[in-house]
């Protein structure tokens, strides 16, 4: 079944979801190709990074559940598109979206070594004490910056 399918027999707010995500992600895919990350991460978090600190923000349950719609409509579509996603338009996108919503949540940015001895990278989003993009991957990786 697509997703075009799954999402109809789901409702309206989840279609207009994942056209949200759709756009966002083909959005910070093209700016990723075009514009410094420096300067998109600037305009996306009006420059606000975060100290580094371990205690999480507790969160209620109406952020819960629009970080969990957020999570499946991303995630959703950059499974099912014919255009590949990685982890930082995912992340951007989940957290414009988020914002939009009002749920606070933070852009995480590590980095690692590959198998090869080549420096890696990957962003993933948290909200509260769990992930919304990009969480599977980032037991794996040093978060050396961090924006909210």
């Amino acid at each position: 079944m697509t997703l075009l399918a799954k999402v109809a027999r789901r409702g309206p707010a989840d279609l207009l979801m994942v056209a949200e995500a759709l756009m966002l992600l083909a959005f910070f895919r093209v700016c990723l190709a075009v514009v410094p990350v420096r300067r998109i991460i600037g305009t996306v978090t009006r420059g606000k990074a975060e100290p580094k600190q371990d205690d999480a923000a507790s969160i209620d349950a109406r952020e819960l559940s629009a970080a969990q719609r957020v999570q499946w409509a991303v995630v959703a579509v950059a499974r099912h598109s014919v255009v590949e996603f990685v982890c930082f338009p995912q992340t951007l996108a989940a957290y414009t979206m988020l914002r939009w919503r009002r749920v606070r949540s933070r852009i995480v940015y590590g980095v690692a070594r590959s198998h090869e001895g080549e420096l890696i990278a990957h962003t993933w989003l948290e909200v509260g004490d769990g992930y919304v993009t990009g969480g599977d991957e980032a037991g794996g990786f040093a978060a050396i910056e961090r924006w909210a």
